[in-house]
């Protein structure tokens, strides 16, 4: 019944083929790395926000000691928070699993044998409360006398034995209760939490004991507006919508991948020569057909206008059903071409009356 085709790949979520096309951002990257404060980041869904960190992370990770200027080695993967509307600040450092730990005194209390109830192995790490503690690395966290306890956490073992510097996203900050940015107003400038359950506070190792740093990434859909004190913290940026030449050039850069790996796993097998000559041919299909008929499609849409996430998904699809095999002209498609787009429009068309529009 479902002729299911390799639409998405890994190559998606590869930060090499995530592509910075705007020089104010990247400088907005910078500057929050030397200033160490945080960057905040708007823009609409589907602009990249969240797959920023993971390209920082990643190109941090491949940079030399020397142009590190002293900082210690990146992780390259970014540690992650995804802010819930039910989160409070203390999530943002470490998770509790009360439930858990009750039930095993509970159980001990009975008559069971075990192991004392102490809260350490229902104590989780969470992302900000994992940099911290990585700005020591294992070795010195084991030989701390004030620290060496930490061992008994629950995700202990994730920690790299020698300092390192991490980047931390904060995503969808304006979900969270009103009180979260409140909350972490000193932590987040001092990099210092508690863990209530332990009475333990812990910060992150001053730049005389370690040469690790901790870059945080914070994005924002604008849903509430956030406390001027906790913007007065942070770096802001917004990224605007990509125009129609960054566009083309944000789909160059994710196509050919996909297209790799897209022929690697299960459709006529081609070389990496044949694959070249292929995305060369769609090209000028894309430029001159796709790109400006999604702005036009884009500007026709009243309820909600398609991101770029969408459009390379509407693109994928569109490859995958073989809608640029031969010419592609708007005024004077094939009828195979006008029912691949009926059915794929619904990919940026997420209303009715913006599916009737973008149809039009």
């Amino acid at each position: 019944m479902f002729d299911l085709k390799d639409i998405r790949t890994t190559s998606d979520s590869d930060p090499r083929h995530y592509l910075i096309t705007d020089d104010g951002l990247k400088k907005a990257v910078n500057m929050a790395i030397w200033l160490q404060k945080p960057l905040l980041l708007t823009g609409a869904p589907g602009t990249g926000k969240t797959q920023l960190a993971s390209k920082v992370a990643y190109e941090l990770s491949q940079t030399s000691a020397d142009a590190l200027n002293g900082f210690a080695p990146f992780s390259p993967k970014p540690l992650s928070f995804f802010t819930k509307t039910t989160s409070s600040a203390s999530d943002l450092f470490y998770s509790y699993d009360a439930i858990g730990h009750f039930q095993k005194r509970h159980i001990e209390q009975n008559g069971a044998p075990g192991a004392a109830t102490s809260a350490h192995p229902y104590l989780q790490l969470n992302a900000l409360g994992m940099a911290i503690l990585q700005t020591y690395g294992k070795r010195k966290i084991l030989a701390d006398p004030q620290m060496s306890e930490l061992a008994k956490l629950a995700n202990f073992d994730s920690i790299a034995d020698e300092p390192m510097s991490s980047v931390v996203l904060i995503d969808e900050i304006d979900k969270a209760p009103r009180d979260f940015p409140n909350d972490l107003l000193n932590e987040i400038e001092h990099y210092r939490f508690t863990i209530s359950e332990l009475n333990k506070s812990i910060q992150k190792a001053d730049a005389k004991q370690s040469p690790a740093r901790i870059v945080v990434i914070m994005t924002s859909n604008f849903e509430k507006n956030l406390p001027d004190a906790f913007l007065r913290r942070c770096l802001f940026y917004h990224i605007p919508s990509p125009d129609t030449e960054k566009l083309f050039e944000i789909v160059c850069s994710r196509m050919e991948p996909y297209l790799q790996i897209a022929y690697a796993n299960g459709r006529q097998p081609k070389s990496d020569a044949d694959i070249r000559i292929l995305f060369n041919d769609y090209k000028p299909k894309i430029r001159e057909t796709i790109i400006k008929g999604f702005d036009k499609a884009r500007v026709s849409m009243i309820d909600k206008q398609p991101s770029t996430s969408e459009l390379l998904e509407w693109i994928k699809v569109l490859e995958a059903e073989g809608f640029f095999t031969g010419a592609v002209d708007f005024d004077n498609l094939t009828n195979g071409q006008k029912t691949i787009l009926k059915y794929t429009m619904p990919i940026i068309a997420k209303s009715k009356d913006d599916l009737e529009n973008a149809m039009r």
